[in-house]
């Protein structure tokens, strides 16, 4: 299965020390959404949004078992949709994305969420805190 990451998951190393393992991934984006950051958080969600768009990165072949890790690293806030990504080319990708519970909406921010900022200010922290990470324990 394929994994479309938006998020601090873009990031290869906090992917691996999730996943378990390293993936090829490619550059994509994904149509008729938008990111934005989780109130209170360093972290973003995304949601359906018809004439949006959100870049991100395609994971290719995540197995099972590491889907099992993802899910649990995401918890009940996220739910794991199946969507349409494009890659640069143009080329469709079926792929799944953990997309904001729709009973977590209302915890969106209007606030945009910047991969670059997060890794310059927030990627330690985030590491640190996260709780996800101890659901993989």
């Amino acid at each position: 299965m394929n994994l479309f990451a938006y998020g601090t998951l873009m990031d290869t190393e906090i992917m691996t020390q999730v996943s378990g393992t390293t993936h090829r991934s490619q550059k994509a984006t994904l149509l008729q959404y938008v990111r934005k950051r989780v109130s209170g958080e360093v972290y973003p969600a995304i949601i359906k949004q018809n004439d949006g768009s959100v870049d991100g990165i395609v994971y290719f072949n995540v197995s099972s078992e590491e889907l099992d890790r993802l899910d649990k690293f995401e918890g009940p806030f996220y739910e794991r949709t199946e969507v349409v990504a494009v890659n640069d080319d143009g080329e469709s990708i079926s792929t799944h994305a953990y997309v904001i519970a729709a009973d977590s909406a209302h915890q969106l921010s209007n606030d945009n969420w910047s991969y670059e900022h997060f890794l310059m200010n927030h990627k330690q922290l985030f590491q640190g805190d996260y709780h996800g990470y101890n659901e993989l324990e």
